[in-house]
C-alpha cells in the first residue's frame, strides 16, 4: 500500500512537472553543469536495463519539478547534465519496475555526483488466461486490469478489452507477488480475482453474477476499482483470534467480545489515520443502531512508534468521537506487528482495516480503506457497511452446518 501510495504521488508530480520542466530549463542557461549518474539495480544486485529514470529539480519555493528523463543502458547506467548549486533527486520505475527514488542532494560546481544504486524489482513475470461465464461462453470484448500491492502494469484509462473466445493477455507483473485481475461486465459493475499466483499460466477463469462488485459512478476519478481490487487481507481458515489491552490495561480476547454469539465488526485503526477518523462516527452510528440485535464492534488502534503517549493519545480520540464500544492498544503501526497480534490475519495492507466476523465466529468479509470523498462514494460506501453487517448479524449460530457429517 505504502509503495502504491508513492506511486500515485509520483505520478502526480509528474503531471505537475511538465509544467515546471519549462521552467527548470530556462533556470538553467547560464549556470555551470555537472553531470549526475548511477546504476538501477535488483535487490540482488544485478544491473537492471531499460529502466525509466526521472530527475527532479526542488525549486526555492520548495515544489518539485520534473527535469529530465532517460531508461538504462545495458549496466543499468544512467546520466544527467544538470546546473550546479542545486538540489536534485533521481527516481526510477515505471512500467518494468517498481518505484525506488534517491534522498534530495545538492550539486556543487566542478563536480559531478554518483547517486547511491537505485534498487528496483522488475516486473519479470506474464500471464495469458481467458474468462467464461458460468454456461461456458466466452466473456468476449470486456475491458480488464490488473494490479498487485506494488504493480499496475495496464492503463486503468485505456483498458484493454478480452477477445472473442474471452483470451487476456498480462505482462510486466513481479514474480513474487500475488495480483488481482478484472473485467467489467458493465460500465461501473465488476468481478474481481484475487491472490493470483503470477507463476501460473495459462488461467482459466469462470466470471459469476453473484462474485460481481458494483462501484460508485465516479470510481476512475480515484482509482477506486484498483484499490478494493488490490488490497489482498484476508483471513486463514476464515478466522481470526487476539488478545490485546484496553485502556486500562486489562487483556480483552475476541471471545469475549464474542460471548454469547455476538456478530463482531473489529476496525484496525490509528489516531493519526486520516480514513480512520472517516469512519469512526460511522461505526459509532451503526453500533447504537445495531446493539441491541447482537451488533459489538471493537477499535484496535494501533500508533505510530514516534508517539510518546499513545494510551493518552487513544483516550483523546474515544473522547472526540464518543465512542462507546471498546478500544484496544494494538502497539505499532508495522504490518509485521499487525500481523503477530491479530492472528490469521494475511496481507495486512493499511488503516483502516474493517472485519466483519458472523456469530458462528467465521470471517464474512475485510476491507481495507474507507472511501467517502464524493457523495457518490460515500452513499456506495455506507450501502456497503450496512450490508455487511445485516450480513453477519442474520447469521443463526444454532443452525448446524448442512456440510458438516
Amino acid at each position: 500500500m505504502i509503495e502504491r501510495t508513492c506511486y500515485r504521488v509520483l505520478m502526480t508530480v509528474l503531471i505537475l512537472g511538465a509544467i515546471g520542466t519549462a521552467v527548470s530549463a530556462a533556470d538553467s542557461q547560464g549556470a555551470d553543469q555537472i553531470k549526475i549518474r548511477g546504476v538501477v539495480r535488483s535487490p540482488d544486485g544485478a544491473p537492471v536495463k531499460n529502466v525509466e529514470v526521472q530527475w527532479y529539480y526542488m525549486s526555492p519555493t520548495d515544489f518539485p519539478y520534473q527535469g529530465g528523463g532517460q531508461v538504462t543502458d545495458a549496466q543499468g547506467r544512467y546520466a544527467f547534465e544538470v546546473s550546479a548549486g542545486r538540489r536534485y533527486r533521481v527516481a526510477a520505475g515505471g512500467k518494468t519496475a517498481t518505484h525506488f527514488q534517491s534522498p534530495w542532494f545538492t550539486t556543487e560546481s566542478g563536480t559531478d555526483v554518483a547517486v547511491e544504486d537505485l534498487i528496483v524489482r522488475p516486473y519479470s513475470a506474464s500471464v495469458k488466461g481467458r474468462v467464461v461465464f458460468e454456461n461456458g461462453q466466452p466473456a468476449a470484448n470486456l475491458m480488464y486490469g490488473c494490479g498487485s500491492e506494488s504493480c499496475f502494469p495496464l492503463d486503468s484509462h485505456k483498458p484493454p478489452k478480452t477477445g472473442s473466445q474471452g483470451e487476456f493477455a498480462i505482462e510486466h507483473l513481479l514474480p513474487d507477488e500475488p495480483y488481482s485481475f478484472w473485467v467489467f461486465v458493465e460500465k461501473n459493475v465488476y468481478c474481481v480475482w484475487k491472490r493470483l499466483d503470477p507463476g501460473v499460466s495459462p488461467l482459466q477463469l469462470t466470471l459469476r453474477q453473484s462474485d460481481c462488485v458494483t462501484l460508485p459512478e465516479d470510481y476512475l476519478s480515484y482509482g477506486t476499482h484498483e484499490s478494493f481490487a488490490t488490497y489482498m487481507a484476508y483471513a486463514k481458515d476464515s478466522t481470526i483470534d487476539f488478545e490485546l489491552p484496553d485502556l486500562d490495561g486489562r487483556m480483552v480476547s475476541l471471545a469475549e467480545i464474542r460471548a454469547p454469539n455476538k456478530a463482531v465488526v473489529v476496525t484496525l485503526t490509528g489516531t493519526w489515520c486520516g480514513g480512520c477518523r472517516l469512519e469512526t462516527p460511522y461505526l459509532v452510528e451503526y453500533y447504537n443502531r445495531y446493539q441491541d440485535k447482537g451488533l459489538q464492534v471493537v477499535g484496535i488502534a494501533f500508533e505510530r512508534s514516534s508517539n510518546p503517549n499513545p494510551l493518552e493519545t487513544i483516550r483523546s480520540f474515544q473522547q472526540e468521537y464518543n465512542i462507546n464500544y471498546p478500544l484496544l492498544y494494538g502497539g505499532p503501526t508495522s504490518r509485521q506487528h499487525v500481523a503477530s497480534v491479530i492472528k490469521g490475519l494475511h496481507h495486512f495492507g493499511g488503516y483502516p482495516t474493517t472485519i466483519y466476523i458472523g456469530r458462528d465466529g467465521k470471517v464474512q468479509f475485510i476491507q481495507t480503506g474507507f472511501w467517502i470523498h464524493s457523495e457518490p462514494h460515500k452513499k456506495w460506501q455506507l450501502d456497503q457497511m450496512d450490508s455487511h453487517i445485516q450480513a453477519i448479524l442474520s447469521e443463526d449460530p444454532a443452525t448446524p452446518d448442512p456440510t458438516s457429517p
